[in-house]
């Protein structure tokens, strides 16, 4: 996402693109009362409908489907059960679990998505307790090249679009209260996330492009969660093509939910993006100085045998390995402890030099930052070289490497070429 991207993405609207598909199958699955019985009846061979919800965590319960088919089928050839879906209150690792059963054997879950994705579906049904739909059980070796079971569902994942309220005139799903003021009635309502909502409560609304849809998210969501629903179809063009919007949750009531939105005006937009626009020409001043002020670091002298190695990361074949730093770090404790010094193993007070590790890290602001801090600073590369460990290092290969990352940052950022060379950078 571009930096203007997320801006945007502050004041309830996002540029960025989305995928998500809500609508999964058309098959309706028979809903049962809490504590009633099921019957264990097997489905007939070729039952109609789309098995496209898969079954996930089927691997930690292989013996089970191993029970369940009595032998293996041949490869792409589905044996079909009755599924029951059973929501996991009690799991550990997530109360919002959904536990798939065949048989009495819990065989696996339901996605994190399609868990909540259910349990809305059972608030907008006023049902509690379990569900029965189709399952085809298919031995593949998509995942295991020596093959396992693999379950899929023919389950209704579709969810229900607001009705108008009670005791309002209105019946469409968009109403105008003036040109830059718009209500509507959510699509495809997630009554689950929006159980953790109440009136008044800001929304976000994401532009999916690719889909042509735009998504309502409540705040404070998590990862991957906090989806209410969609805005209906007939305003995707106008709210893609506002330069923001302020959106809110006017009202939720038995049959949905309203939402009031504020068309924002280029002029306020670009008023409310000032600051930002200031920060981010700052964070770019600031990176520019990074990547092409010339480093001054500190004369190595005897000092040096009271270190400690900073910045101990971004490790990769194109500097070395964990296993030849463990041998020079052991080797450079020992001469310090031959010449009446101290190797730390991270910074302290009594050090007196500071050794950057990470390429990355061998900048303008890294290296004041540790001067200020009382210390003496030098590179890895430099260190070896006084100490005479140079040889178990490629170190030529190590300033190659933070040369070129340092070039990259800079035009991927800049677009324009990196004006240092790379003995200038050295």
């Amino acid at each position: 996402m571009t930096f203007l991207g997320k801006l945007l993405s502050l004041f309830g609207r996002d540029t960025g693109n989305s995928t998500v598909k809500d609508s999964q199958t058309q098959f309706k699955a028979p809903t049962i009362a809490s504590g009633e019985p099921l019957e264990n009846t097997e489905l007939s061979p070729t039952p109609p409908g789309v098995f496209d919800v898969t079954v996930v965590g089927v691997s930690f319960y292989q013996e089970a489907l191993e029970k369940i088919c009595a032998s293996r089928r041949e490869e792409g050839q589905g044996l079909f059960k009755d599924a029951t879906i059973v929501p996991d209150d009690d799991n550990p690792h997530d109360a919002h679990a959904v536990r798939v059963e065949i048989g009495g054997e819990t065989v696996g879950h339901l996605s994190r998505k399609n868990a909540i994705v259910w349990r809305s579906k059972m608030i907008s049904d006023n049902h509690s307790g379990m569900i029965r739909c189709p399952a085809k059980i298919v031995w593949e070796r998509a995942y295991d090249r020596a093959g396992s079971y693999g379950v899929w569902l023919d389950l209704d994942l579709t969810l229900v679009d607001s009705k108008p309220e009670p005791n309002t005139p209105q019946t469409a799903s968009v109403f105008h209260n003036d040109p830059d003021r718009i209500e509507f009635l959510v699509n495809k309502l997630n009554r689950f996330e929006l159980s953790n909502c109440k009136a008044g409560d800001t929304v976000n609304l994401w532009v999916a492009e690719e889909a042509r849809e735009i998504f309502i998210y409540r705040q404070r969501a998590g990862p991957g969660e906090g989806k209410i629903g969609v805005c209906p179809d007939e305003l995707f063009k106008t709210i893609r093509n506002a330069p923001g919007c302020d959106a809110s949750i006017a009202s939720i009531y038995e049959g949905g939910c309203r939402i009031a939105c504020r068309l924002i005006s280029a002029t306020e937009m670009a008023e409310r993006l000032k600051p930002f626009r200031a920060e981010e020409k700052k964070r770019r001043q600031d990176l520019k100085r990074d990547l092409v002020t010339p480093i001054d670091y500190s004369t190595i002298d005897s000092d040096i045998y009271k270190c400690f190695i900073s910045n101990q990361t971004s490790m990769c074949d194109a500097i070395g390995t964990w296993e030849q730093f463990k041998i020079i770090e052991e080797r450079i404790a020992r001469l310090c402890q031959e010449n009446n010094g101290k190797y730390y193993k991270a910074k302290a007070k009594t050090a007196k030099f500071a050794i950057i590790f990470d390429p990355n890290a061998k900048v303008y602001s890294n290296v004041t930052s540790l001067k200020k801090m009382g210390y003496k600073v030098t590179t890895f590369e430099k260190a070896l070289e006084y100490l005479g460990l140079s040889d178990l290092w490629d170190c030529k290969k190590m300033a190659q490497h933070e040369y070129e990352f340092k070039k990259f940052i800079y035009e991927d950022t800049f677009h324009k070429p990196f004006p240092l060379s790379k003995e200038e950078n050295e």
